[in-house]
């Protein structure tokens, strides 16, 4: 991510770019927090957003869920494939390259799920909007951002920019039957591979 770029398709560029410096960009393991929280819900339709090499699509899909993945980098999304394939979940996982800030979800799902979605200020409310239209009644937004303190600790992050405070993150939950946010830590290296408290900002609405 890079606060120079101003539209998808330099932002595809540009992430392309960073997973094809690369033979494999993430650990490929699940996020904590979508671990966390998916362990009390009963399986059914899911959305990834933001699903980068599809570690947290085919967490989800190994575990019950029918997931939905999309990414705006086409090289993410075709590892992602390709990895669904591998673990013979293809049936039940699918993954598509597209900029939800434009062109948003067209189905509803039981759980939508936006881990470190920073995006800047111009594409945040369509997307967001479009990732709370997508929830049906009964199902969960579930929203993971990293906090703005983090920036201070030495530890890779976002822009500024991109980053939102609890009140702005509610926000984008509007008419959801329960709202919570909250600010979850966690141990992470720092640029030195020292430890640091790192700092998650959770959104968690059940429509």
């Amino acid at each position: 991510m890079t606060g120079a770029a101003r539209d998808a398709d330099e932002l595809a560029e540009i992430w392309d770019a960073r997973y094809g410096a690369s033979e494999r960009l993430w650990s490929g393991r699940v996020n904590p927090v979508l671990e966390a929280e998916a362990a009390h819900l009963v399986t059914g339709r899911a959305i990834d957003a933001g699903c980068g090499e599809g570690g947290d699509s085919l967490w989800l899909a190994r575990r019950g869920w029918t997931v939905l993945g999309y990414d705006l980098s086409a090289v993410a999304v075709n590892r992602a494939r390709a990895e669904s394939e591998r673990l013979r979940l293809a049936d039940v996982s699918s993954f598509e390259q597209r900029d939800l800030a434009s062109k948003p979800p067209e189905e509803v799902h039981d759980l939508v799920s936006g881990q470190y979605l920073h995006v800047i200020p111009a594409q945040r409310d369509p997307l967001y909007r479009g990732l709370a239209a997508a929830v049906r009644p009964g199902g969960v937004l579930l929203l993971v951002l990293h906090d703005a303190r983090d920036l201070e600790l030495g530890i890779a992050r976002p822009p500024a920019e991109t980053m939102l405070d609890a009140d702005a993150l509610r926000a984008h939950a509007d008419g959801f039957a329960s709202v919570h946010v909250e600010l979850r830590s966690r141990a992470e290296l720092d640029r030195a591979g020292r430890t640091a408290t790192a700092h998650d900002l959770v959104l968690r609405a059940v429509r």
